[in-house]
């Protein structure tokens, strides 16, 4: 009698607790509602896969790092684009951001049915270190929908870390449209707001790093962090940004320590190693020899951004981030892109880019248009 009473109990225990959990998921907030403490942006969108992906296809790629050295055999970048669509082709404009400055070069990838391409940096922008931002565009230049783009990168460092990583998609989700010639004649924006593009992360995560100072057992590690928000017109290039990340380091006894390092176009080559994350006390000191850390982080400052196709302009105070990380520690090296754990999703944000025809790629002069706004009389 005792056993079989106490598989009722478990019975109905288990019962009250599903019946909870439906509960909460279907109350007045919704799953939509869910917050992280401590970090700004939608942790729900983000779970939901309402934001950019490097496991997708999409309109747009970003390549959040790449660089080369033509006096070097090593340091260099493989990057490929594919095109996986099996009936269509595409032009693909591709902007080369250089960190240091935020100028752009720029050039036309065209891509036949079912074709994949591969270049090195140096081929195309040597001796330059940065980022890409490949755009899907039709015939006269416009941002477009083509949710078949995919892409990857090999990347060899100045700091001799070698690691692979996924370009990071973002899909166009407002149907088989072209977005619209703004007002000035001559650029056109891409709205990341979830109604035309994907949303762009907001906070992101540090998963795991290991100590950076040897001891025994204990090689000597060295993580980077390749962290930047994303140039906002590339029309016209140059530093417009100039903000803050600020970090939450958590040791792997559960303590947590604050600590910050200036941002304005890319996350300078001087402050990309994790201990230049000033922390009290140090970093080193939270993390000793043969203990591991994770971090999450942030960007606050204000940036102006276009909200319409009119010319139309909105201020933000915080920006969305991309980055990358890589790790090396005794003979292991390796990288990643970094995890977002919310979205940037109030208002969302915009990317300008200049309207030049290409000249190759497909006929698709006659698709409609459709703009997006991140604010009032939407284009």
């Amino acid at each position: 009698m005792r056993a079989s009473h106490r598989r009722l109990m478990f019975r109905i225990f288990f019962t009250i607790c599903v019946t909870v959990s439906v509960i909460q998921l279907g109350t007045g907030g919704g799953t939509r509602a869910q917050g992280i403490p401590g970090l700004p942006g939608s942790a729900s969108d983000a779970a939901l896969g309402l934001g950019v992906s490097d496991n997708k296809l999409g309109s747009v790629l970003f390549f959040n790092y790449y660089t080369s050295n033509a006096l070097s055999s090593v340091i260099n970048t493989r990057i490929s684009i594919t095109n996986a669509n099996p009936y269509q082709d595409v032009a693909a404009h591709v902007f080369f951001i250089d960190t240091d400055t935020c100028n752009i070069a720029d050039a036309f990838i065209c891509l036949t049915r079912n074709q994949t391409t591969t270049f090195v940096a140096s081929d195309l922008d040597p001796n330059v270190t940065g980022y890409l931002v490949v755009v899907a565009v039709d015939s006269l230049g416009r941002p477009t929908s083509f949710n078949y783009l995919a892409g990857d990168e090999m990347v060899v460092t100045p700091t001799a870390h070698r690691f692979s990583i996924q370009a990071v998609a973002a899909a166009r989700r407002d149907g088989n449209y072209s977005s619209p010639v703004n007002s000035d004649g001559t650029t056109s924006t891409l709205f990341f707001n979830g109604d035309q593009y994907d949303f762009l992360p907001y906070s992101m995560m540090l998963d795991s790093f290991p100590s950076q100072v040897s001891g025994v057992g204990a090689p000597l590690a060295d993580t980077r962090l390749y962290v930047y928000t994303p140039l906002n017109n590339m029309a016209l290039g140059g530093t417009t940004f100039r903000g803050t990340l600020f970090f939450l380091v958590h040791d792997d006894m559960e303590n947590t320590y604050s600590g910050q390092l200036p941002l304005i176009c890319y996350l300078t080559s001087d402050k990309q190693r994790i201990t230049s994350v000033r922390t009290s006390p140090n970093l080193n000191t939270v993390v000793p020899a043969g203990r591991t850390g994770w971090a999450k982080f942030y960007a606050f400052g204000s940036q102006t951004v276009d909200c319409n196709t009119e010319g139309g302009t909105i201020q933000l105070s915080n920006v969305p981030l991309l980055g990358a990380t890589a790790t090396k520690i005794g003979s292991f090296s390796g990288g990643y892109n970094l995890r977002y754990a919310t979205t940037f999703n109030a208002p969302g944000y915009s990317i300008t880019i200049p309207v030049i025809p290409p000249s190759c790629g497909p006929g698709t002069d006659g698709i409609q248009t459709r703009g997006s706004s991140l604010c009032q009389n939407p284009g």
